[in-house]
């Protein structure tokens, strides 16, 4: 197997783009409607991929007329193509010789399906790369819900492309599909497809576009989604330092295009990050990881041998799904994967024929809850009754909590879908059963954590909105610790830091004041896993760090606090994942920059047993 983090940059070829290379390597492809958009929404990650060498391109579908420094739609879209030139090569670190002008770039004319784009290469880091299209700054909506609609492009004051082309639907995804088929991208980024409240239907056609072109591309890869202006709307999330170097991308950008940037340079959030509950253990104690490319998961799994099968693409959910898999265990041993269908809105789940065997041909359909805009619904987790049968959770377009299970235990038929109500719930929830056999749930909201807990085994749930804790800045994770209680780690505010509340003991009350526990920066949620039962069981906590590897700390005896933070290093995409294997050692999960599956596997079981180098599964 292959060591995890050793990048292979792509070869510069005269005349600009990348020679083909038998080797895997990351590549990076943004898709956005305008020079702005990846820095406000996309920083610090596209900024972190490029510092390190990485491969990028990012391609704007518009020309930006509309704003920017000039007196003309062909000076203001030039000068946003200048502004964002000086951005990138910031970013790749190469020095401004002249501030006057853009020597850093050397441009050329690309053709593609009978069009014309203009694509400039950095000359000091040719593995950075722009492409124009220069479509019409607010016409891309029109291209996704008006009929037949034609636009045509701009011609940029000084550009090397000399006339106007016209573009319908179908052009605009055939010359994406063209460019992606030349840079082969690992990782495609864009935009949010459906941003509840502030969005913008530039971006949303952007983001449509891209995944559409993704289909016609036809090679499955990683797709992340940002979220939009609402960002300003929910809490700092980047710590002062990510803060500071996002700004200073952005005054560079600026020059040609000032404007406040309202927040957003303190925040980066994902609409449809991974979570961290796609890898889990079959009733054998073998684990499974489901990682989706293009719309469908791939499956992978570990046989008692130890050796890895996989990708093994899982039948067609009927469309495409969103990335995040939430894994369930029914009473018979067959696993269940549940996920959210982005064509039409809806939850649905796929289970094992068997345990430990092969996949159902068909996803079985759930419907949403029918409460508020089913656009706006989040995804899905799955958490396990007393009794075994799986229940569902998932915000819903009203932005409190939606649920409903099986009817029996293993079985095919679900109970109608019940509100739990709640509000200002955030995407990404967790659920966790504790000893007594009782189901909990937890999200974060804009001020803080909500729970939902039954009372009883199997029975209903009541609403907990006084859960102490610090203010969010991301999804909680829960999980038990080695006597039962439940503690859920989640991002503080402001600082990116990492915080824990907790129970004082299991099935008791919550202790006041959450605890600080640090971190190495980044964001998103954290995943928490508990090493095998017994008198030493402890708690091993894992996050995205700001270096965009993994950074781990573990409680320092069973059910105290934790120690140190290690980085385990990696190049990672969005968050990680964990569980045990078969003989109870720990298994960490990551899907790479490169689009492949890594991981890291301790030696033994045991809290204290030491990691192995990153290791990659073909």
């Amino acid at each position: 197997m292959a060591v995890f983090g050793a990048l292979i940059a792509l070869v510069p070829t005269a005349g600009a783009g990348y020679a083909a290379v038998t080797t895997p390597a990351a590549r990076f492809m943004q898709i956005v409607a305008h020079q702005d958009d990846d820095l406000l929404f996309m920083n610090p990650d596209v900024h972190d991929s490029i510092s390190t060498g990485m491969p990028s391109v990012t391609v704007f579908i518009t020309a930006g007329q509309i704003t920017g420094l000039g007196n003309s739609d062909a000076e203001r879209a030039r000068n946003r193509q200048r502004g964002i030139q000086d951005a990138y090569a910031r970013m790749a670190g190469v020095p401004d010789a002249d501030p006057q002008d853009q020597e850093e770039w050397d441009g050329d004319v690309w053709t593609l399906s009978g069009r014309q784009v203009e694509r400039f290469t950095l000359t000091a880091a040719p593995q950075v790369q722009l492409v124009f299209m220069n479509l019409r700054d607010g016409q891309l909506g029109w291209f996704v819900w008006g009929d037949d609609f034609v636009d045509h492009t701009i011609i940029p004051q000084g550009s090397q492309v000399t006339q106007s082309f016209s573009y319908d639907t179908q052009n605009v995804i055939d010359v994406l599909a063209g460019m992606m088929q030349h840079y082969q991208p690992t990782v495609l980024r864009g935009m949010d497809p459906w941003p509840e409240h502030r969005g913008h239907a530039d971006h949303v056609g952007a983001s449509m576009f891209a995944r559409e072109a993704a289909q016609a591309y036809g090679v499955p890869l990683i797709e992340l989604h940002y979220r939009d202006y609402n960002i300003a709307d929910v809490p700092v999330n980047l710590e002062p330092a990510a803060v500071a170097r996002k700004t200073a991308i952005l005054q560079s950008y600026f020059t040609y295009d000032p404007f406040d940037p309202a927040g957003w340079e303190s925040r980066m959030y994902y609409r449809w990050a991974r979570g961290t509950a796609w890898a889990a253990r079959d009733a054998a104690g073998l684990p499974h990881v489901f990682v989706v490319r293009s719309g469908q998961v791939h499956a992978y799994a570990q046989n008692a041998l130890g050796q890895w099968t996989g990708p093994v693409p899982l039948a067609g959910a009927g469309g495409p799904l969103a990335q995040p898999i939430s894994v369930g265990l029914n009473a018979d041993g067959r696993m269940q994967i549940v996920a959210r269908r982005m064509s039409d809105d809806r939850v649905v789940s796929l289970r094992q024929a068997t345990p430990g065997g092969s996949w159902a041909g068909t996803w079985t359909n759930h419907g949403n809850p029918g409460t508020g805009d089913p656009k706006y619904m989040g995804a899905p987790v799955v958490g396990v009754n007393a009794d075994g049968r799986l229940q569902i959770f998932v915000r819903n377009g009203a932005g409190g909590v939606s649920t409903r299970s099986q009817t029996a235990v293993n079985g095919t038929t679900w109970g109608p879908w019940t509100n739990l109500h709640g509000s200002d719930v955030q995407d990404g929830l967790s659920a966790v059963t504790d000893p007594q056999g009782r189901l909990h749930l937890f999200a974060a909201t804009t001020t803080g954590l909500l729970r939902w807990h039954q009372s009883t085994p199997n029975g209903g749930f009541t609403l907990d909105g006084a859960l102490p804790s610090a203010t969010p800045a991301g999804p909680p994770t829960a999980v038990l610790s080695q006597n039962g209680r439940i503690e859920v780690v989640y991002r503080k505010a402001g600082t990116a830091e990492l915080v824990v509340t907790r129970q004082s003991a299991a099935g008791g009350a919550w202790n006041v004041s959450p605890v600080v526990i640090g971190g190495h920066a980044g964001v998103g949620e954290p995943e928490l896993v508990t090493t095998l039962p017994g008198p030493d069981a402890r708690i091993l906590l894992f996050h995205r760090n700001a270096g965009a590897g993994v950074s781990m700390a573990k409680q320092v005896s069973p059910n105290a606090g934790y120690g140190g933070w290690s980085d385990l290093g990696g190049a990672i995409t969005d968050y990680p994942a964990a569980t045990l294997d078969q003989n109870g050692a720990v298994v960490l999960f990551a899907v790479g920059t490169d689009g492949k599956l890594h991981l890291r596997r301790q030696a033994a079981p045991g809290a204290d047993s030491p990691f192995g180098p990153w290791e990659t599964i073909p």
